[in-house]
């Protein structure tokens, strides 16, 4: 609203080109907000408001002075592709001075005075959206990062949920399983950008007490996570049990939905009715376990089924437990949600001439980029100009808005920004064709504007799709024209996509099937990295070490997923090998998930395991080792340690069995032994099969 209300100020006192060319002033400074503490944004948003005002006139001045424009406009875009290497605050600018050098070389201007009254009126715009961002942006508040911590919440009772209705029978859930594991994924993803948004309490600024409260939630949901995970791995409960679980998960998963309410809106959500306790639904299938112990007992069902069972409910008992933590710490935390944060400012980079030096370099991406942007920017300003093509700058804006460091990302920027230029700048010709009253065309503006800032962060097609119209009314409201013009900068637009398309391919690309090798062999050995703290984790008190090991295979599973991609939409890729890379990681993300459900099950310690230390000793390097005999000769081992925990695991059976006739109830040693080894030698069965996979390229 701030960017769109120097248009309606104009309209009401009859100067619509004033209050464009503030509008104009406010747009281009909002796309350097950063956000950050109160002040310093504040600061940082004048110097950006001066320096586009500032940038704004020389493009005035320098209209029909080729020579000069061209010069200012490469230092311009030199600058903003290289970005920290030179200053933080270079980097906060970005291409937003250069949009404006454009946007006034493209003004008609008639005299000097007239050059500095433009520059002023952007001036004014810039800083009236400093100060109103200042006084308007409410201070930050506890409970924006417990809207964050909300999000895992949610995403696990959907999860949950997910699972119930696929444990029921098919006629009263329908289809079967809908990929858990994406399921997963999402708890996880939510996870990490809540401990993300939670780092801020631990910094300059925050508040120790508060972050002792957050994290215990944090906790919580990292448990709910892994235990999500194993529910996934052990599969569709017995259907002896099925219509139990459902009911169970249903209970539990609106139990979970009311803590991420009572996280995500503090005060609204005390005041709802709680939702029904999971307990009777359990106490449901806790009774419907032991039917099914009974019949084992009688021979009519084997053990392992009735072992089966007794582990989902367990796992839902400690979801239970996870969950009833969770809701109290909730509670706690509801009440602190109006306390002040005072995050301190990160530390912005100031000018090194080491550090700039040594990114201008050849093997450096960014500094190949900056030369990229600049070649293509130079060309198509230069071309727009010798051919006198109207509105040219609108060629050059494309180039700056579409060229990417990765040609993928360029690719499908191209896309984006001509099919929402064609449909907004169609939408924008048809309101200059038929709206000639200032006043209506700055109210539809700033209806425009809000619509656009608003779904700017879902997708940037939105964006492109509100803004193309928003700075072509801008435009027209500056330099009235006809609905011709509109179409002219739609064919600049196109002009200057097709530009950058060109220049990212044949200037120093950047291929990412190039990087396909490098990535997946970085995520193979961050996932044999948490393999062989996962299986470590067994045999000892879980550690941070753990969990740093599972952020490190995440990260590069992410960084790999992300290049694989790209891959496919580059030119020239070998589709053979982007298809073989996509089933590795599809391999390394089900390992990643299997290990993630063995943490589950690390805090009730099973008894020793023949086989185990074996199977830790040849795991990880199954995966990392050098030549493919030894991989091979690694995951053999592997599979012999596993058939001496299964042969251990069938004895337990087999003594729990004979147990049934005469203590079907106690808890005994066998009991234990295979409530506690019976998922993990599941898992680790799992987790063999992954490696056994991956270990054997040649036979995909």
């Amino acid at each position: 609203m701030a960017v769109g209300f120097p248009l309606l100020a104009g309209a009401l006192v009859g100067r619509p080109e004033a209050g464009a060319l503030a509008c104009l002033g406010a747009y281009v400074t909002a796309f350097t907000n950063q956000g950050g503490p109160r002040g310093r944004r504040t600061a940082g948003l004048v110097v950006a408001g001066a320096v586009n005002a500032l940038a704004f006139w020389a493009g005035e001045m320098s209209t029909g002075l080729f020579p000069v424009a061209l010069a200012l406009l490469l230092v311009l875009v030199f600058l903003a592709a290289m970005g920290a290497a030179v200053h933080g605050t270079v980097a906060r600018l970005g291409t937003m001075p250069a949009t404006a050098l454009l946007a006034g070389a493209g003004q008609t201007v008639p005299d000097p005075a007239g050059a500095v009254r433009g520059a002023l009126l952007v001036l004014a715009g810039g800083l009236w959206y400093a100060a109103a961002t200042g006084l308007l942006t409410p201070a930050p508040r506890l409970r924006a990062t417990l809207a964050a911590v909300a999000e895992p919440y949610r995403e696990a009772a959907r999860h949950l949920a997910r699972l119930a209705s696929e444990a029921e029978p098919p006629d009263a859930a329908g289809a079967g399983r809908r990929g858990p594991a994406a399921g997963h994924a999402q708890v996880v993803a939510a996870l990490r950008r809540a401990e993300r948004d939670v780092e801020v309490l631990r910094g300059p600024g925050g508040d120790e007490r508060i972050a002792a409260l957050v994290d215990p939630v944090l906790r919580q949901a990292t448990a709910l996570a892994d235990l999500g995970a194993a529910l996934d791995r052990a599969g569709p409960p017995p259907s002896a049990v099925a219509r139990q679980f459902g009911a169970a998960a249903h209970a539990l998963a609106g139990r979970l939905a009311h803590v991420a309410r009572l996280l995500g809106r503090p005060g609204r959500a005390t005041t709802a009715p709680p939702e029904p306790g999971p307990g009777p639904a359990l106490t449901e299938l806790a009774l419907a376990c032991d039917v099914l112990r009974s019949r084992a007992a009688a021979g009519q069902e084997p053990y392992a089924l009735v072992a089966e069972a007794a582990r989902t409910r367990r796992l839902l008992d400690r979801v239970r437990t996870a969950t009833d933590a969770a809701h109290r710490q909730a509670v706690t935390l509801s009440g602190a949600a109006g306390t002040r944060l005072h995050p301190a400012a990160a530390p912005a980079p100031g000018f090194d001439l080491a550090r700039l030096r040594a990114a201008m370099t050849p093997s450096s991406a960014t500094y190949r980029h900056a030369l990229r942007v600049t070649v293509v920017c130079a060309a198509v300003f230069t071309l727009v100009g010798a051919a006198g093509l109207p509105h040219g700058e609108w060629a050059t804006l494309a180039v700056l808005r579409v060229l990417r460091p990765q040609y993928a990302t360029t690719l499908e920027r191209a896309g984006q920004r001509i099919v929402g230029n064609l449909v907004g700048g169609t939408c924008a010709a048809l309101l200059i064709a038929g709206v000639h009253e200032p006043t209506v065309l700055a109210v539809l503006v700033f209806v425009i504007i809000s619509a656009g800032f608003a779904l700017r962060p879902v997708n940037y097609a939105f964006w492109v799709l509100f803004g193309t119209p928003l700075v072509l009314l801008i435009g027209d409201m500056t330099e009235p024209g006809t609905w011709q013009a509109a179409f002219e900068r739609i064919a600049m637009t196109v002009l200057g996509s097709a530009a950058a398309l060109l220049g990212g391919h044949l200037l120093w690309p950047t291929w990412d099937h190039d990087r396909l090798t490098d990535r997946t062999a970085d995520a193979t050995r961050a996932c044999a990295a948490y393999l062989d703290e996962a299986l470590e984790a067994l045999a000892r008190p879980r550690t941070a070490a753990t969990d740093e090991a599972r952020r490190a295979a995440e990260q590069s599973l992410a960084e790999a997923r992300t290049a694989q991609r790209r891959a496919r939409t580059e030119p020239g890729h070998d589709a053979r090998a982007v298809a073989h890379t996509a089933t590795v990681l599809a391999d390394l993300t089900a390992l990643a998930d299997h290990l993630d459900a063995l943490g589950a099950h690390t805090a009730a310690r099973p008894p020793v395991l023949p086989g185990l230390p074996a199977y830790a000793a040849h795991a990880s390097a199954a995966l990392t080792a050098a030549r493919p005999d030894e991989r091979a000769a690694h995951a053999a081992a592997l599979a012999g340690a596993l058939d001496d925990m299964r042969l251990h695991l069938a004895e337990l059976h087999a003594r729990r069995l004979r147990e049934l006739d005469t203590r079907p109830d106690d808890d005994t040693p066998a009991r234990g032994a295979v409530r506690g080894t019976g998922p993990v030698v599941a898992l680790l069965a799992e987790i063999e099969a992954c490696v056994v996979r991956l270990t054997a390229p040649a036979e995909r």
